[in-house]
């Protein structure tokens, strides 16, 4: 952006701050909503419907987990200033109160909190928060079709759990559904008062149908039965929001584009904290951005204005805007997963990702310095960071962890030289097309094995690497080609062994049990064992000959290494 058109820009929304306040913004807003009498009983209908479905739930399944997420995400989250009615209010606060007498202990509230947050964890694609060349939208594919969840993705799932510990108990049910029935009589007469047509009224019976139709795992034949029951859905967003949800995973991008504009329209201002529209802007912003629309920016922004405590929401709308280069911006979504520790892995690769698109080298660089960052980020990307900072600036706790995350051994078999990589799992090397040499001799992958932490892949030579059949080589070089990285070049080499005082190597000194002739216990060495001496992508090279760095190097991957390796050979 130049420095004219910025100035411009910041005199705009000064000015239109100083236009429209917020204050005003609101009474206009008030006063626009009381001149139209169907977008009040349209309200109000919504109110009553999110009250009936919450209830519903309660007492479909009167366990505590339920009462304690319905009351968070619904009941006490509901705005209801807009229902000018002191009864329905009146009783709406002696619901709360029932459900805040039943008693919940700290152990049960953070067990329930910690099941939610195994419902809600899933592995966010990786493709929205690669280092390196910038995805392409189109490439994304299932990631887009998958988009963001939220709590009501969940809602309808069925968790088992010890009835004896969860059940509430039954003089708290009771004193519970005899407020819900008043409430729910008082809020129909309300509805009925503004004539609010029936249609716009969900009962009982939609809300089981609906949750028999969410159980169905084909989204086309999902699809049709949920339009099968707009008729009486118009005014329950969390109907448009699975439509939405489901034409999404279908790949219907234009129709699922309409849907969230519908349910940003009807859902608006119902709740403090809305997680179910917050999901909503971020999916619609993903699917601008594949259309390569320009609001895409604007409608992730606005996620902000529903809720910040959805941890996918938040990282998809920073990746969005990450592409706009509105990068304060995407940074500050970021960091709100952060502060709460809402998923701070795959957050801390999104940080990481931004200030190297960002080209920030200051922020990376401090980032880098987080043990815990550098144990997150995928190893290649870990890479393109150091060649943006230059090897001198690559923080010795990240040179160090490199050093330990892959190491080899080459031995000697009957179909020729041997070599075994022990791979920690953050290269992901499945991603990557390796190329192997020992010396001068190439090598063609024979398999991969799950090992500890990681990868065991074996490669093995067409013959033997030398004449004498010894497996002593100079070095193993690895090649790891990653899509749209530079090729990583990896050597590795034997660690420096010191002769004793007779000359001797460690696998040369002599072995004499009493039966065997000295002159037939000299053994060469079965196995070398090969570790990181250098790595260089693109004419950034980082050594590792320090020899204080390979004393840290790890001893349980030779461990392991040496395990497999056992077990193979039996």
């Amino acid at each position: 952006m130049n420095i004219p058109f910025a100035s411009t820009l910041f005199c705009l929304v000064i000015l239109t701050t100083i236009a429209s306040p917020p204050v005003l913004a609101a009474a206009a807003e008030k006063e626009a909503t009381a001149a139209d009498p169907e977008e009040v009983r349209k309200i109000t209908a919504v109110a009553l419907n999110y009250c009936r479905a919450s209830l519903h739930r309660i007492r479909r399944t009167p366990e505590k987990h339920i009462f304690h997420e319905e009351q968070q995400r619904i009941l006490n989250n509901l705005d209801l200033n807009r229902i000018e009615d002191p009864e329905v209010i009146t009783l709406y606060k002696s619901i709360l109160e029932e459900i805040g007498q039943v008693q919940i202990t700290e152990r049960e509230r953070t067990a329930i909190d910690e099941q939610f947050r195994r419902n809600t964890h899933r592995q966010l694609s990786t493709s929205f928060f690669v280092v390196g060349a910038q995805v392409i939208t189109g490439q994304l594919g299932g990631a887009i079709q998958s988009g963001a969840n939220s709590w009501w993705d969940f809602r309808n799932q069925q968790v088992r759990r010890d009835s004896d510990n969860w059940k509430v108990e039954k003089s708290e049910f009771t004193g519970l559904m005899s407020r819900s029935s008043a409430f729910l009589d008082s809020f129909w007469r309300l509805s009925q008062k503004n004539e609010i047509p029936d249609r716009w009224l969900i009962r009982d019976q939609d809300l089981d149908q609906m949750t028999r139709v969410l159980a169905e795992r084909n989204a086309a034949q999902r699809l049709r039965m949920l339009s099968r029951m707009e008729r009486f859905m118009e005014c329950y967003p969390p109907y448009w929001y699975y439509v939405a949800r489901t034409q999404q995973q279908l790949g219907m991008i234009d129709e699922a584009t309409k849907t969230y504009q519908r349910l940003s329209s009807i859902g608006s201002g119902h709740f403090r904290q809305d997680d179910m529209l917050a999901s909503s802007m971020a999916n619609l912003a993903l699917l601008q951005e594949q259309q390569g629309l320009p609001e895409a920016a604007d409608t992730a922004m606005r996620v902000m204005d529903y809720s910040i405590r959805n941890w996918e929401s938040n990282l998809i709308c920073a990746w969005v805007l990450g592409r706009h280069q509105r990068f304060d911006d995407a940074e500050e979504l970021i960091l709100c997963n952060l502060d709460e520790d809402r998923e701070a892995g795959q957050s801390r690769v999104a940080l990481a990702s931004l200030y190297y698109h960002s080209k920030n080298a200051t922020r990376l660089a401090e980032l880098l310095s987080d043990e815990r960052v550098v144990h997150d980020v995928p190893i290649p990307g870990l890479l393109l960071c150091a060649r943006m900072l230059g090897a001198e600036a690559v923080p010795k706790q990240t040179q160090r962890y490199l050093a330990s995350t892959l190491s080899a051994s080459i031995r000697r078999t009957s179909q020729g030289a041997a070599v075994t990589l022990s791979v920690a799992a953050a290269w992901k090397l499945r991603d990557a097309k390796p190329e192997v040499a020992a010396g001068q001799t190439s090598l063609r992958t024979v398999r991969y094995r799950q090992g500890q932490g990681g990868l065991l892949a074996d490669f093995m030579a067409d013959r033997v690497a030398t004449e004498d059949g010894s497996t002593d080589t100079k070095d193993i070089r690895v090649t790891l080609n990653y899509p749209g990285t530079p090729a990583i070049h990896v050597r590795l080499e034997p660690p420096l062994i010191q002769p004793d005082d007779r000359g001797l190597l460690p696998t040369q000194r002599p072995f004499s049990p009493p039966n065997i002739d000295p002159r037939l216990s000299f053994f060469s060495k079965d196995d070398v064992r090969y570790r990181i001496s250098e790595i260089e992508l693109d004419g950034v090279r980082l050594s590792f000959r320090d020899d204080a760095m390979i004393d840290a190097r790890g001893e349980a991957a030779d461990k392991e290494l040496s395990a497999e390796e056992a077990a193979t050979r039996s």
